[in-house]
């Protein structure tokens, strides 16, 4: 069946939600936009999701646009949430779930979005904590990147904006106790979780054309790996319909990721 990969990285993220979610995403957020109101679309109905750069809760614009910032996702919003209450809902665990990406992710999860070496002089100086500073507020935390190599996964980041937890950590010191931080990772390539003893990122399944080897040569660390490891689900005719003629409507996911 013809689906890119930002197509089945959609699918894959929606069928992470549940029907009581009240989800978060970012301003660059394409992919998890599509996945939530596919979500809403098929198994989850009373999903609510809030586009955090414009503020529109339960958006029904006809298109997937460059920002959730943009105005035009206010079209057909049951409401735009002023950025006080975002900022409320963010402390106070109001969000079941939230979609995060970063310069670079470690195998504990944790997530840098603020600069690429020393702090002090760095090679590449990123956007700043922005969003993943509300990693431990999250209930969940879903991880996305829309490219897979060892500079972006690494043994441990050069700067945590959004921290994971390794299991032996005193975890109250890290995020409340509603919190479970981040819980999977979806890219191009793979899913990975943190399904392992002391958290640290498992490999969960390889999506369709890709294998084991490949993930683990564009990882900058070890994989855990729980016996044979399966091939992602590909979507259903139904969820390929449902993103092209109902939510991404121009075609943004089929152009997204090479």
């Amino acid at each position: 069946m013809d689906f890119t990969a930002a197509e089945l990285m959609a699918v894959v993220m929606s069928h992470e939600l549940r029907d009581d979610d009240f989800g978060a995403v970012g301003a660059a957020s394409q992919i998890p936009v599509c996945a939530m109101r596919l979500a809403q679309k098929t198994h989850a109905p009373n999903l609510w999701y809030l586009y955090g750069g414009s503020g529109a809760v339960n958006s029904k614009a006809l298109a997937v646009v460059e920002s959730t910032a943009d105005y035009r996702n206010l079209i057909g919003a049951e409401y735009r949430a002023p950025l006080q209450d975002i900022i409320d809902f963010e402390f106070t665990g109001k969000f079941t779930v939230g979609f995060l990406g970063g310069m670079q992710i470690d195998q504990y999860g944790s997530v840098n979005m603020v600069c690429i070496g020393d702090y002090a002089k760095p090679v590449v100086r990123g956007p700043g904590t922005v969003g993943t500073v509300f990693t431990s507020s999250f209930r969940r935390v879903v991880l996305y990147v829309q490219h897979h190599n060892p500079k972006l996964f690494v043994p441990k980041v050069d700067f945590v904006s959004g921290p994971g937890v390794p299991r032996d950590a005193p975890i109250d010191r890290y995020r409340p106790r509603w919190s479970e931080g981040p819980v999977v990772v979806v890219t191009p390539l793979a899913i990975m979780d943190f399904n392992t003893p002391d958290r640290r990122m498992r490999l969960r399944s390889v999506h369709p054309g890709h294998s084991v080897e490949e993930v683990q040569a564009q990882t900058g660390f070890t994989l855990a790996v729980d016996g044979t490891v399966p091939t992602t689900t590909e979507p259903t005719r139904e969820e390929i319909r449902i993103i092209r003629e109902e939510i991404d409507t121009s075609g943004v996911l089929r152009r997204l990721i090479d």
